[in-house]
């Protein structure tokens, strides 16, 4: 089973829609429907919508179908570092655990305490987190973007030498800001000031090795959907991801890799899902049983394509990215929920529409 690691150098900023009906909030997350619901749109212009209904959605009748790949939600990196949601797994408990003399309960409540803003980790201590340990003892950690992301010293050295910086301290590789912007009353011709939400990376460079933007994992069940999803993500990356393209936000250059051997399937009773999760009814208990830690966050918003759509999907909550869930990595979990408006025939749709729900699990020592 092929894992590909698939990189997004932006060429402008992003905008992807949290909540409300206007523009004014953002995720830095691309969670992993929003790429679906982009490949598609993708997928149709290419090749079709006889094409699209047939290899990426279900059958209308019901019958048995799987997708032919999973898809991860996208997250920053910074050079060679990747960054993940902090997952939701105990850090202090392992320490205890082992009973160390170097590490007094002060600097374990202290460090608590300032872990309790950490957003991010890096790809190292992800890893270490995943394999029940951690990676360094809480008073020499390190933390940066104002204590939001926790990094290993290593990585952290790594990219101070790639970016030839002195220091990290006060240093930010991307940023969600607000940027103002000034709407007219049609009637009138009064001005209003309004706020519209972006993410921004750190200016790109000559060198791909001193460049932000954003990952993510594709692992195919089926490998000659491989070229078929690049080229998707190629046209993408020219007609933009996400919100607002109409003024240049969303344009990438996608460059393609292996995925790296830690993200491989491999059996376990627990995993961390990388994407967002809707569970079908029959694995509500197995995912989300005592043990598991998650998240749910609200997913709504408009119908999208290549061109925007006045009307909305329904609206439906998923387990966040980072959740701990219950069950064998090595199976599939979650389902393609159908957010198909209730007058759907009368709305002139082309095919039914749908929010990504499978689970991108990676395993996790209990």
């Amino acid at each position: 089973m092929q894992l590909e690691c698939i990189w997004l150098y932006p060429r402008a900023a992003f905008h992807f829609g949290e909540r409300g009906i206007g523009l004014e909030e953002t995720s830095l997350v691309l969670h992993s429907d929003t790429l679906f619901s982009a490949l598609c749109a993708a997928w149709q212009v290419l090749y079709g919508n006889e094409t699209l209904s047939r290899e990426l959605l279900p059958p209308e009748d019901g019958g048995a179908w799987q997708p032919p790949f999973f898809l991860s939600s996208a997250f920053p990196f910074a050079g060679g570092v990747r960054f993940y949601p902090r997952p939701f797994l105990p850090v202090y408990e392992a320490i205890e655990a082992d009973g160390r003399t170097d590490v007094s309960q002060r600097d374990i409540e202290g460090w608590h305490k300032q872990l309790k803003e950490v957003e991010w980790v890096s790809e190292g201590v992800f890893i270490a987190l995943l394999q029940g340990g951690y990676p360094h003892p809480p008073t020499e950690g390190k933390l940066i973007h104002d204590g939001t992301v926790w990094i290993t010293h290593e990585e952290a050295e790594q990219l101070r030498e790639q970016f030839r910086l002195r220091s990290l301290e006060g240093e930010r590789f991307w940023m969600v800001m607000k940027a103002p912007r000034v709407t007219l009353d049609v009637e009138t011709s009064a001005s209003e000031i309004w706020h519209f939400g972006r993410v921004i990376f750190r200016e790109p460079e000559d060198h791909r090795e001193i460049c932000c933007g954003y990952h993510f994992f594709v692992r195919y069940l089926e490998e000659s959907f491989a070229e078929r999803v690049r080229a998707a993500l190629r046209l993408l990356g020219d007609i933009g991801i996400g919100g607002d393209r109409t003024s240049g936000h969303g344009l990438f250059t996608p460059e393609f890799s292996q995925g790296p051997q830690w993200a491989q399937l491999q059996s376990a009773s627990a995993f961390i899902t990388l994407s967002l999760v809707y569970p079908k009814p029959e694995e509500t208990s197995a995912l989300l049983n005592e043990a598991s830690r998650y998240r749910l966050i609200k997913r709504g918003g408009w119908i999208g394509g290549v061109r925007s759509t006045p009307w909305r999907r329904k609206t439906v909550r998923m387990v966040a990215e980072g959740s701990r869930l219950g069950g064998d990595p090595a199976q599939a979990w979650g389902d393609l929920v159908d957010v198909t408006p209730d007058d759907f025939m009368a709305l002139g749709l082309p095919h039914r529409v749908y929010r990504w729900g499978f689970a991108f699990p990676v395993g996790v020592r209990s």
